[in-house]
C-alpha cells in the first residue's frame, strides 16, 4: 500500500515536471498554456507560451539578405536627444549624412539639437516636440530614410514599427524591446514592410570586440565552445538622478527579476559565435541573487528627499544565465548595476585554439610560433608585448579606417565606428551587420530569464526569430577586409642537423635570400623537430653580403622547451640581385643529435 502510494506521489511529481518542462522548452500551445501564466512578485504576469515558435506569415519575406536602393545621402530623423544626441553628432560628422529632422519630448531639447545642426551644416532641421505623439508627425515626412530611436525602452517598440510602417530603417537603441511578443512585431513588420530594424549595440564595435571577432574568423581560436559576458556596472546613483534615463531605468527593478540589460554583452559574443547564423540560441537558465544592494544603498542615501522609500525592488542584485545553442556551445551572461565593483563585460571566449579573457585583455592560445610569438602555450596569459603583435596581425579593417576619425567619440569610439558603418551600410544599400533577427533574440533575454527565475531556474526556450534561416545564413564577415588577404604565417627558409654541429660554438650562415621580398620587418624562428639534443644559438645576424643589415645577440635555445627563439630585423633597402645571409652562432647541448628548422615571416 505504502509502496503504491509512493509510485503514485513519484508519478505525480515527475508528470508534473514534465509538463513544465514541455511548456517551458517550446512544446506544444496547449501544454504550454496549460501550465498558466507565470505571475511575477511585481504583479506582472509572463506567458509560458511565449517560447514557441511562430510560423511566418503570409506575404512576408527574410530580411536576412535584404538589400535597398544605394543613396548619396542618407537622411536622418532622430527620436530622443539624451542618449540621441551622440548620434546626431557623429551623423553630423559623416559627409554622407544629412540631418533633416529632430524630435524629443521636451521642446528646448529638440531646439538645442537643431541649433546644433545648424552650427555645425548651416541647415536647420525640422523641430518636433511638446507631446507624447508629435514623433508620429515626424515619422509620416517623405524625405527621411533612417528614424534613429534613443527613447526610454517603452517607446522602442511603437517608434520603430512607426518608421517601419511609414517607409523608414529604424535604428534603435537597446534593448530594441522588453517583451518577446514585442521582439516577433519588430520582426513581422521589418519582414512585412522589407525595411530594416537595426539595434544601436555600440559594444559590437569596441576596438577589443573587433579585434577578437577578426581572430575568431582567422581561425584563431579553432572550434567555438564557450563565451562569457556580462553588463557589470555600478548605477546606483545614476538609478535615482532624476531627469535622466536612470529615473526610468529603476522602473524596471520593481516590475522584473532577471537580466534587464542583456545585449551590451551579448551582443558581441553572438557575434563571435554567429549566433542566427550557422547556430541559434536554444534554452536558458537563470537565477539570481537576492535584492539587497539598491534598497540598502537607497535606505543609506534618501536620495530626492526619500521620495523613493516605499518602491519595492525585486530584480536581484546579480542575474546569472547560462544559454545552450544549438551547436552545443554554452555562453554565461551576467547582470549587476547595482554592487560595488568595477565595470565590466567580460568578454570572453574559448575555443579548441585558445581563449580570450577582456578587463584588462588577455590572450592565450595553443600555437603561439604559428603567430611569431615568444609565449610558452597556453599555460599562461602572452605578455603585453605578444598581445601587441596580435593586435598588428588581426586589428579588425574597419577598426584600422575608422580609428583616428573615431577619437574623442562616445565610449571609446565604438559609437562613432557603429554609426558610420550602419549608415554607410544604408546608404551602399547593402545589408547591415545586424538585423531584426539580431535584435530580437538578444533581446529577448530579458523576459525569458526572468520566466526562468521565476519558475525556479528552469530550463526556458529561446524562440528561433529566423524561423529556421540560420541553417543556412552565412557568418557575419569581416567589413573591408581586402579579398584574398590573409595572415603572412611563416614559411620554411633553412634547416640545421648534426652534421652542421660541434660540441661548442660554430658559427653557421645559411641563405635567406628568397625569403626577402622587399623592404619591411622580417621575423626569423628557430624550431627544433627531433634528435636526442636541443640547439643553442647566440649571436644572430641578418647580412647583406658583408653588410650587417641587423643584430640580436640575446642567446636562446630550441628543444622540449623553447626559449627566445624569435629574431627581428629590419630590412630597409632591398637590392633583389644581393644574396642575404642569416648568420648565427650554435651548438647542440650535450650532443649533436639535434634537427629543425628556420622559418621567416614578413610582418
Amino acid at each position: 500500500m505504502n509502496s503504491t502510494r509512493r509510485d503514485i506521489l513519484k508519478t505525480t511529481a515527475l508528470g508534473g515536471l514534465a509538463s513544465s518542462l514541455t511548456g517551458l522548452l517550446g512544446g506544444s500551445s496547449s501544454a504550454a498554456i496549460a501550465s498558466g501564466p507565470v505571475t511575477l512578485s511585481s504583479g506582472l504576469t509572463i506567458r509560458p507560451d511565449i517560447v514557441n515558435a511562430r510560423p511566418r506569415p503570409a506575404g512576408q519575406k527574410p530580411v536576412h539578405t535584404l538589400t535597398t536602393k544605394p543613396l548619396e545621402k542618407v537622411r536622418v530623423a532622430l527620436i530622443g536627444l539624451s542618449r540621441g544626441m551622440t548620434h546626431l553628432s557623429d551623423s553630423l560628422n559623416l559627409e554622407f549624412v544629412e540631418v533633416v529632422a529632430v524630435c524629443d519630448l521636451r521642446a528646448e531639447h529638440a531646439n538645442n539639437a537643431a541649433d546644433m545642426c545648424e552650427k555645425a551644416s548651416g541647415k536647420r532641421p525640422k523641430v518636433y516636440g511638446g507631446t507624447e505623439t508629435i514623433w508620429e508627425q515626424m515619422v509620416a515626412r517623405d524625405d527621411i530614410d533612417v528614424v534613429y530611436i534613443a527613447t526610454p525602452w517603452g517607446w522602442h517598440v511603437p517608434m520603430a514599427l512607426g518608421a517601419m510602417q511609414h517607409g523608414k530603417h529604424a535604428f534603435v537603441e537597446v534593448s530594441a524591446a522588453v517583451t518577446v511578443d514585442d521582439c516577433w512585431k519588430l520582426v513581422d513588420t521589418s519582414e512585412r514592410t522589407q525595411r530594416h530594424c537595426v539595434m544601436l549595440e555600440n559594444c559590437c564595435y569596441g576596438e577589443n570586440e573587433l579585434f577578437l571577432l577578426n581572430m575568431v574568423r582567422e581561425g584563431v581560436f579553432g572550434e567555438l565552445t564557450h563565451a562569457e559576458c556580462a553588463y557589470i556596472h555600478d548605477l546606483r546613483s545614476m538609478l535615482y538622478a532624476l531627469g535622466t534615463e536612470g529615473d526610468w531605468r529603476r522602473d524596471y527593478h520593481e516590475q522584473f527579476n532577471g537580466n534587464l540589460y542583456p545585449t551590451h554583452g551579448l551582443g558581441p559574443v553572438a557575434q563571435y559565435l554567429g549566433i542566427g547564423r550557422g547556430d541559434q540560441f536554444k534554452f536558458l537558465v537563470s537565477m539570481s541573487s537576492s535584492e539587497k544592494g539598491l534598497s540598502t544603498w537607497r535606505d543609506k542615501h534618501s536620495p530626492n528627499g526619500g521620495k523613493h522609500a516605499k518602491e519595492t525592488y525585486i530584480c536581484g542584485d546579480m542575474n546569472t544565465s547560462m544559454i545552450k545553442t544549438e551547436l552545443g556551445r554554452t555562453i554565461m551572461i551576467q547582470h549587476d548595476v547595482i554592487s560595488p565593483r568595477p565595470y565590466s563585460r567580460i568578454n570572453a571566449l574559448s575555443g579548441t585554439g585558445g581563449t580570450f579573457f577582456d578587463y584588462p585583455a588577455r590572450l592565450a592560445i595553443n600555437e603561439p610560433r604559428k603567430y611569431r610569438l615568444d609565449s610558452g602555450g597556453s599555460h599562461e596569459w602572452m605578455s603585453d608585448k605578444d598581445l601587441a603583435r596580435m593586435r598588428k596581425l588581426f586589428t579588425h579593417p574597419l577598426w584600422t579606417k575608422l580609428a583616428e576619425r573615431a577619437k574623442g567619440g562616445g565610449h571609446g569610439g565604438m559609437d562613432f565606428v557603429m554609426n558610420w558603418r550602419h549608415l554607410d551600410c544604408i546608404r551602399q544599400g547593402i545589408t547591415p551587420d545586424s538585423v531584426v533577427y539580431d535584435a530580437a533574440s538578444w533581446s529577448s533575454i530579458l523576459e525569458l530569464s526572468s520566466l526562468s527565475v521565476a519558475t525556479g531556474s528552469l530550463p526556458v526556450a529561446i524562440p528561433d526569430f529566423t524561423r529556421g534561416l540560420w541553417k543556412t545564413m552565412s557568418p557575419l564577415p569581416i567589413a573591408f577586409k581586402e579579398p584574398g588577404k590573409s595572415i603572412a604565417l611563416p614559411v620554411k627558409i633553412a634547416e640545421w642537423s648534426p652534421k652542421d654541429l660541434h660540441a661548442d660554438w660554430v658559427s653557421k650562415s645559411w641563405d635567406v635570400t628568397k625569403g626577402i621580398t622587399g623592404p619591411g620587418d622580417y621575423i626569423f624562428e628557430f624550431q627544433y623537430t627531433h634528435g636526442a639534443h636541443r640547439l643553442d644559438f647566440r649571436k644572430v645576424a641578418l647580412l647583406n653580403g658583408e653588410a650587417v643589415i641587423g643584430k640580436d645577440d640575446q642567446p636562446g635555445h630550441t628543444g622540449v622547451e623553447n626559449v627566445h627563439t624569435l629574431y627581428r630585423f629590419t630590412v630597409a633597402k632591398h637590392d633583389p640581385s644581393a644574396k642575404v645571409l642569416l648568420q648565427a652562432e650554435i651548438k647542440a647541448d650535450g650532443g649533436t643529435d639535434s634537427y629543425g628548422d628556420i622559418s621567416i615571416a614578413r610582418e
